[in-house]
Formats: C-alpha cells, sequence, structure tokens
C-alpha cells in the first residue's frame, strides 16, 4: 500500500502498471521474428505456466479453502472446485472447436466488421479465433 495516495489512486497506479507490464511482454512479437519460434513459444509456455500458477493461487486455493471451511463437503471439499475447473477448462475446449463453425474463413478484422453476433463471438474467444486459422 501507497501512504499518502488515494485507494482510486493506488488503484489506478496498480492498473498502470500492470498493464505496462503486459504491453512490454506483448511487444516481444515486434522484437523477435517468426524465424525466432522456439523463443516465441517459450514464451508463451511461461505465460501459460504463470496463469495456472495466478489461477490457482488466487482462484483455486481460496474456494477449497470456502468449501473445507463450509463444512459441508468433508475431506471432499475439492470437489465442487474440480468441477468448475472441469466445465470452465470444457467450455474452453468446446468454443476451440465451434469457432470456426460460427466465424468462417474470416479473419479477425474482417468479422468485426461483420455484425453485432460475430463480434459477440470474438469477444468470447478472441484469442482463439486467429489461432484455429494459423493451425490450419
Amino acid at each position: 500500500m501507497l501512504e499518502g495516495y488515494s485507494p482510486v489512486t493506488q488503484a489506478l497506479l496498480g492498473t498502470l502498471f500492470t498493464w505496462g507490464l503486459t504491453a512490454a511482454g506483448a511487444a516481444l512479437v515486434f522484437i523477435f521474428s517468426s524465424r525466432q519460434k522456439r523463443i516465441l513459444d517459450g514464451s508463451l509456455g511461461f505465460a501459460a505456466g504463470v496463469m495456472l500458477a495466478a489461477s490457482y493461487w488466487s482462484l483455486l486455493a481460496p474456494a477449497i479453502g470456502m468449501a473445507e471451511d463450509s463444512g459441508k463437503y468433508g475431506s471432499f471439499a475439492f470437489v465442487p472446485v474440480a468441477v468448475g475447473f472441469t466445465l470452465g477448462a470444457a467450455f474452453v475446449y468446446f468454443a476451440d472447436l465451434a469457432m470456426p463453425l460460427l466465424v468462417g474463413n474470416l479473419s479477425h478484422t474482417q468479422c468485426i466488421l461483420q455484425g453485432r453476433e460475430c463480434v459477440c463471438v470474438v469477444c468470447v474467444c478472441s484469442g482463439m479465433c486467429n489461432n484455429n486459422r494459423k493451425q490450419n
């Protein structure tokens, strides 16, 4: 906590700091060429590991703790959290499968220009839209 700053100012500074780090990390695609695919793949793997750790320590561990504290599940307090995690993973997987069917062969920009329905689909799974085309 920064002494002498209001909570709103601290939230703004924290947001700008994390935005700056995200922008710096994303800017690596402009520095490395496509020939250096191993570096970009390593960066993607690192980012995936960071997000997995963040999801566990910020979401899953507290949820398991709350389930234990409720006393409803006994030694199976992990089950509701595991079910939620599995349903979320299934949603992402099936959305990834459905994306080519929903947007066809449109690029990301063309998809946005087509109309609201396509924009909603892109908002749900933006990264998958472009990822599917690169794999095909």
